[in-house]
């Protein structure tokens, strides 16, 4: 039978085995704590005592690298800031339509991310450049985007909605008797 001492080494040294043979970088910190119990079992043979010093040691070492860790596995650490996407170009991924009930997807900053049209009755097809005018919980509110001031003759260009993707829907509103050109 194993002393609380012995407990604790050995199933340290299995845990950092099994670290070893994983590419997680995180039971790691759980070995450490067993090995911090084992020193606690040495001095006191309290297992109640033991078994806090493991808890604890643990989790101060698992939540206090974790970003020493990921950066070591190689998983790159990224946030975003959604306030910075705004006002950006986006390139639809998947189509857009509201009517439809379908969420497209767009791809900003080399983000994907899911997209609602600003207006229902226009949609936006694959391959369209679009700006992001919002942020809606976890999906984009896309329009499209208005062409510069074409500045030798100075008069604004109307952007023609298929060159940029974009549907009126004036087929499905012709269907439904809605000829208002709005």
């Amino acid at each position: 039978m194993l002393t609380p001492v012995a407990f604790w080494i050995v199933f340290g040294v299995i845990l950092m085995v099994i670290e070893i043979l994983t590419p997680t970088f995180f039971i790691f910190w759980f070995g450490l704590g067993s090995l911090a119990a084992a020193v606690v079992a040495y001095f006191h043979e309290n297992t109640l005592l033991e078994l806090l010093t493991f808890i604890i040691v643990s989790a101060i070492l698992v939540l206090s690298t974790r970003k020493l860790a990921k950066r070591l596995s190689g998983e790159q650490i990224r946030s975003i800031n959604v306030d910075d996407i705004v006002g950006k170009e986006a390139l639809v991924i998947e189509r857009v339509d509201n009517k439809a009930g379908t969420a497209g997807v767009v791809k900003v900053n080399g983000d994907m991310w899911r997209a609602t049209s600003f207006d229902d009755n226009v949609t936006f097809e694959k391959g369209a450049i679009v700006r992001i005018e919002g942020v809606e919980g976890a999906h984009v509110v896309i329009k499209p985007i208005e062409k510069q001031r074409n500045v030798e003759s100075g008069e604004a260009e109307k952007p023609s909605p298929d060159s940029q993707g974009v549907n009126e829907n004036k087929e499905k509103d012709e269907k439904n008797g809605n000829t208002d050109n709005n």
